[in-house]
């Protein structure tokens, strides 16, 4: 089943993943991410909203991949992490030198 988006103000995408990336589910999250930036034709900006409170290696490689591939098509990837631990992971992998990284949702569309 593809990761839920939804369209806010004409400007932002929002994907939510509800789901722990990890090694059993990382090549379909991207998959599905992928596919959602492919498709992106009017929002130039993308909010990946990590709603797990796990985030695993896997989960970085994703999310450095997706913003490769949205640094290519031309679009703005945030990504939120809510929960402490979340964040802790993207920091300690240093993945938050790479990913424009917000505490939650309003954060990240404020910042758009």
């Amino acid at each position: 089943m593809p990761l839920p988006a939804f369209t806010v103000l004409d400007h932002v995408m929002v994907i939510k993943v509800y789901e722990v990336m990890d090694i059993a589910s990382a090549a379909h999250v991207r998959a599905d991410l992928h596919r959602a930036l492919r498709g992106c034709r009017g929002p130039r900006n993308v909010v990946v909203d990590l709603r797990s409170r796990c985030a695993t290696s896997a989960c970085v490689g994703v999310l450095k991949d997706t913003q490769r591939l949205a640094d290519r098509l031309r679009l703005r990837l945030l990504v939120t992490a809510p929960h402490p631990l979340t964040r802790r992971v993207l920091r300690i992998t240093s993945a938050d030198g790479h990913l424009e990284i917000h505490p939650d949702l309003p954060a990240a569309l404020q910042a758009v």
